[in-house]
């Protein structure tokens, strides 16, 4: 979020599944989760189509995985 690190997110690029898929997501203290997760599901959205998958799938693992599943809509 501009100079600063707001989250921390382990990624694998699933192209069996051509998914991005958000292994676990952390929020950095002291961040804003909603602002956070939307920032950063347009972000995957962008890095998905790069590497040409078709979506992102988010896995329930640390702080900001249903913030961000929420703002990628599923």
């Amino acid at each position: 979020m501009g100079e600063r690190f707001a989250a921390r997110v382990d990624l694998k690029a699933d192209r069996t599944n051509s998914r991005l898929v958000v292994l676990a997501s952390h929020l950095e203290r002291g961040c804003d989760a909603g602002a956070t997760a939307e920032a950063l599901a347009a972000e995957l959205r962008v890095l998905s189509q790069w590497l040409k998958l078709d979506g992102v799938t988010v896995v329930r693992r640390g702080s900001l995985a249903r913030p961000l599943s929420a703002a990628l809509g599923s």
